[in-house]
């Protein structure tokens, strides 16, 4: 099976979401600086509380409200900001270019711009699928992104994966919050 697409900046922009929301590390980092910030201004209005100071007590409670209400969202939208900057920086010259996947039986054979490649068919950890792609994971960290608006029969596709013996992550109802 042979299919050709054009990867786009967003599909780029998918991927690293997708990833960084998989990453236990990226999600302890949240975490942790979620209750930091929202415990040290608790603190800093019992202090001043204590002092008897209450207009600064009011605005480390108002403060720590809002930062454990909105943290978790300021998060996310300044990790797809990250995100979508490096994104430009690193990969402006792929957008639009056109790729070639060619599945063997005993590899997937990759064309594009840059060159050629194989990939053999062990190598390749997971497939995760979300409703706008399929995400290859490969044994030394990198990924091939594959856009389903690119493809004809995405059930073809489905069946050419499990036919290699995949089993296919359901992530379809994945996104970024």
């Amino acid at each position: 099976m042979k299919i050709e697409f054009k990867i786009q900046e967003n599909d780029f922009l998918e991927f690293q979401l997708f990833t960084s929301s998989k990453s236990k590390r990226i999600q302890k980092k949240k975490r942790n600086a979620w209750l930091i910030l929202t415990i040290a201004s608790v603190i800093f209005a019992l202090y001043f509380f204590c002092l008897e100071i209450l207009s600064i007590t009011i605005y480390f409670v108002v403060t720590s409200v809002l930062i454990g209400i909105f943290y978790p969202k300021y998060f996310n939208w300044r990790y797809k900001r990250h995100y979508k900057n490096h994104i430009k920086e690193n990969y402006k010259n792929r957008f639009g270019e056109t790729e070639d996947v060619e599945f063997g039986s005993e590899y997937i054979y990759t064309k594009s711009k840059i060159g050629e490649g194989k990939v053999f068919l062990k190598e390749i950890e997971k497939i995760n699928e979300t409703s706008n792609h399929f995400f290859l994971k490969i044994s030394t960290g990198m990924s091939l992104i594959i856009p389903k608006r690119e493809i004809n029969d995405i059930t073809e596709l489905r069946e050419k994966f499990q036919t290699l013996g995949f089993t296919i992550n359901d992530e379809l109802n994945w996104n970024w919050k």
